[in-house]
């Protein structure tokens, strides 16, 4: 994690110098996008719950501040305070899962190696409220169904924040946090299974979307959801390390992808819509390559790295048996080779859309292209790092992580695994043609009915959240701020502050500041003493 997170990370700084060069607040995006790493660093480093948690609530912070960082635009804003809000309610469930653990084998230490040598005092109960809080929290940071909603707002920041969150921050913290107490949820089933199914399920969902959407930056986060659908079922079906793995390949790839997109726009003059780009290889032919090889990993093309990550964890779902879990995958993943070069094929091939913006496309500086190149590196080569025996390799990273992680790698056999394999190739084979047929040569913007509008709209999901979660409580809250608080909560500190008003005023007779009229009080006061001393000597 601290490898690919500073790598990464760093590629992105380096390309930010050139996409944010003229911006009024340079130096305040750097601090905060420095901010950023840092905190998702402490979130790695910690030795327990308490400091993962603060490094948790740093990256919420920092997405808050980058999302929202072109604070002059209200959707900016409103985008910023969506994130902010809907993490915090997934942090519930994390800080309850926390009590609930300390409460159960807390008191030998609340670091992760105390948690593991006494996971067993856990009752099963207590595990599974534990296990599920906790997945609460991550299903918010890792934007997982419920609470998939904010990560495609998101893209209203600066592209390289998109990248950061998508690739290296934030978003893959959820999944670390489940594969660092693969301790308790390895003892606990049930709840891999939840978390299995809550992976496989937003997978399939976040695809839907992603095949309908026209902002290139929103295709891809919607990509990043459903990959992280993927991690998720990985870490559900325990197969923790090919989890973990795809987290590794994912922040290549997916980095490459966003500042790649992030290229085009600067390109364009900050347009974003696909269906006003077209022919864009000829103008731009490194950002064209580059991509090329990370929509090849994000599809699962081998030998690019995504197929060994993706195929690994398909693999993990069908030798466990969980079977609907592996065919919704496979499905998934051609779904993703379907929207990875629709969007491909649009934006660079084909004739232009908007012959102007194509004439004055100019390929990126340096300082963007190079950590393009570098990424692509990593998107076609992290694959070999981790390598099932049936290429040839001894899977590097599962045994090196073995020690950290408590899972069980099942043993299908070959011809199970040789079945995972070619579906997953068949998969990707036929989403790439049917979007080559469509969309390589020339495709005009499709009319927005029926399914295709339902689609683009998400679903209607935020609407529905509207309508069912947040009118309500606007509600509640008017009816309490009108009919309750004035009376019950105002009332009470209204006549105290009434009282001691009436009292300063009584005071204020007296406490006049003339010398005279103090000098008048002494001697009346004076006058009083010497008369009740003289009637106590008369007694």
């Amino acid at each position: 994690m601290l490898l690919f997170v500073t790598l990464v990370g760093s590629l992105i700084h380096i390309y930010s110098i050139g996409y944010m060069a003229g911006d009024a607040q340079f130096g305040k995006f750097f601090a905060y996008l420095n901010l950023f790493l840092g905190s998702m660093l402490i979130l790695v480093l910690g030795d327990g719950p308490v400091v993962m948690f603060v490094g948790w609530e740093g990256v919420g912070l920092c997405s808050y501040l980058l999302i929202s960082y072109y604070s002059t635009e209200r959707e900016n804003v409103v985008a910023g305070n969506k994130a902010f809000i809907v993490n915090r309610i997934g942090d519930v469930g994390f800080v309850l899962g926390m009590a609930f653990l300390f409460w159960g084998i807390g008191a030998d230490g609340f670091d992760y190696l105390s948690l593991k040598a006494n996971a067993d005092h856990l009752s099963a109960p207590l595990g599974v409220t534990v296990c599920l809080l906790l997945f609460i929290g991550a299903t918010g940071k890792s934007a997982q169904i419920p609470l998939y909603v904010w990560l495609p707002d998101a893209m209203a920041g600066p592209t390289p924040v998109s990248a950061l969150i998508h690739a290296a921050t934030m978003v893959t913290a959820g999944v670390y946090m489940v594969a660092r107490f693969s301790f308790i949820y390895a003892h606990v089933p049930s709840a891999g299974e939840v978390v299995a199914w809550i992976g496989i399920l937003t997978a399939l969902l976040a695809a839907i979307f992603a095949m309908f959407q026209s902002d290139i930056k929103k295709i891809l986060a919607y990509s990043t959801v459903s990959q992280l659908g993927y991690m998720f079922a990985g870490v559900g079906v325990a197969a923790y390390s090919a989890g973990i793995f795809h987290v590794f390949t994912h922040a290549f790839f997916k980095a490459l992808l966003f500042l790649g997109a992030g290229s085009v726009i600067i390109a364009l003059h900050h347009q974003q819509d696909i269906w006003k780009m077209g022919g864009l290889k000829a103008r731009l032919p490194i950002t064209y390559w580059t991509m090329l090889v990370g929509g090849l990993a994000l599809a699962g093309c081998p030998p690019f790295a995504g197929f060994f990550s993706k195929d690994e964890i398909l693999y993990s779902a069908l030798a466990t048996g969980h079977r609907a879990i592996w065919f919704i995958g496979v499905l998934v993943a051609g779904m993703t080779a379907y929207y990875t070069f629709r969007m491909f094929f649009v934006v660079f091939h084909g004739s232009p859309r908007d012959q102007h913006s194509f004439e004055h496309a100019q390929e990126s500086p340096k300082v963007m292209t190079v950590p393009l190149i570098l990424l692509a590196a990593g998107s076609l080569f992290a694959g070999s790092a981790n390598l099932p025996a049936i290429f040839g390799g001894h899977q590097q990273i599962s045994h090196w992580l073995a020690p950290s992680l408590v899972e069980h790698h099942p043993h299908g056999g070959l011809g199970l695994e040789i079945l995972a394999i070619g579906a997953s190739v068949l998969a990707f084979a036929i989403g790439v043609t049917i979007a080559y047929r469509k969309f390589y040569a020339q495709a005009d913007e499709p009319q927005y009915r029926g399914f295709y509008q339902f689609a683009c709209q998400k679903f209607y999901v935020d609407e529905l959240y509207d309508a069912l979660i947040v009118k309500p409580y606007r509600f509640t809250a008017q009816a309490i701020s009108r009919g309750l608080e004035p009376y019950v909560t105002d009332a009470p500190v209204q006549t105290l502050s009434w009282f001691y008003k009436v009292f300063g005023l009584a005071f204020k007779v007296v406490q006049v500041g003339y010398v005279r009229i103090y000098a008048i009080y002494m001697v009346i006061g004076l006058s009083i003493m010497s008369l009740l001393l003289s009637r106590s000597l008369n007694f």
